[in-house]
């Protein structure tokens, strides 16, 4: 995206004119903001077909479930809700079904949103799935700092969730508690949130963001990566938590044009914060203190991180800017302002606004 790669040394001797230079660069916004509003469009349709995804795959997993469990297939959605609800409720209400059907239902919408992605919209995606020397040494070495990020966040967050409960006010949170402390719902809980959650997350909010937005500014790219990635988790606590270690992860993704190391991470953070959840499940009694040693030793180590490694990290990223014809604050209007991302906005405003609502009925 270079606008400004030929040579204007004739502008000053005469040979190029004001006139001829506006033209070019009024040739260039407007080509610029074609490409942009073309790739905001594919970024906001691809959120949109996701979300969308997910209620068709959960809808059918619903059908599904019920025709299983009640050993004849059932047609209608309403009717295998009501099946399952009344006759299945013990079933329903455990972890292993719910943490089945997530595992199922975003494991699908992935597959058939890489499909869409890759065949009809030709994003390429395998090169930020292309490890490279030193990846996994990258992604241990920066698991502290986006630790401790989220773990200051949370403090604040949970400051203000106090604040908010003491006026009457309910923040909803999310909860991942085993509620059924079987093998099964440890293995699959444990493989949705520790592994296959976190490789479809790197691979939708940082890899298909930041490799439609990247050509038009690097920052721009991370910023939109970790804001995406935050508000999708549809409650304040986690939002703020996500957005906050996600400007380091989208930032590496950026830097290293892969999303193997920021893979390494994600695994990481959330098999740290599962510790306690999955060994109260297998009756481990010291969870929690291991838990509590492994979170400080980790801080520690975290704000080496902060206080040293991310400048040279944040120089490196400005370092590799494109050279846009437009301004960043033009640029980031058009993605905020596209149709499609608007639209996407606005569905995730109202899942907050329904949630929200519903913890405060």
């Amino acid at each position: 995206m270079n606008y400004y790669g030929g040579n204007y040394g004739g502008y000053y001797g005469g040979g190029y004119s004001p006139h001829d230079y506006r033209a070019d660069l009024l040739t260039a916004q407007k080509s610029e903001k074609k490409a942009l509003g073309k790739n905001a469009a594919k970024l906001g349709a691809l959120l949109l077909i996701y979300n969308a995804l997910n209620y068709i795959y959960l809808d059918l997993f619903y059908i599904l479930s019920a025709s299983f469990l009640g050993k004849q297939f059932i047609w209608s959605l309403k009717g295998a809700k009501k099946y399952l609800v009344e006759e299945q409720a013990d079933i329903i209400e455990g972890s292993s079904f719910s943490m089945t059907g997530n595992l199922l239902v975003i494991g699908l919408s992935a597959i058939t949103l890489v499909i869409i992605a890759v065949l009809i919209m030709k994003i390429d995606l395998k090169s930020m799935l292309k490890p490279y020397k030193g990846c996994v040494k990258q992604g241990i070495e920066w698991i502290p700092t986006c630790v401790l990020l989220n773990v200051l966040i949370g403090i604040v967050v949970a400051m203000f969730v106090m604040m908010m409960n003491s006026n009457g006010v309910t923040v909803p949170e999310a909860d991942f508690t085993i509620t059924s402390q079987t093998t099964y719902a440890v293995v699959i809980q444990f493989v949705y949130v520790c592994l296959i959650g976190p490789v479809i997350e790197e691979l939708i909010y940082r890899g298909m963001i930041i490799k439609l937005l990247s050509p038009f500014g690097k920052g721009i790219a991370v910023f939109f990566s970790a804001f995406i990635f935050g508000i999708m988790h549809g409650n304040i606590p986690q939002a703020a938590s996500a957005f906050a270690g996600s400007l380091v992860y989208a930032a590496i993704a950026v830097r290293y044009d892969s999303i193997v190391p920021t893979i390494i991470m994600h695994v990481a953070n959330n098999l740290l914060a599962s510790t306690i959840d999955i060994g109260d499940a297998l009756g481990l009694g010291s969870a929690e203190t291991v838990y509590t040693v492994l979170q400080i030793a980790i801080m520690f180590m975290g704000f080496y991180g902060i206080f040293v490694k991310i400048r040279p990290l944040k120089n490196e990223v400005n370092a590799a800017e494109p050279a846009c014809s437009l301004k960043k604050g033009k640029r980031v209007m058009l993605i905020f302002t596209n149709v499609f991302m608007i639209i996407y906005f606005l569905f995730i405003l109202r899942e907050f606004a329904i949630d929200f609502l519903a913890a405060n009925a």
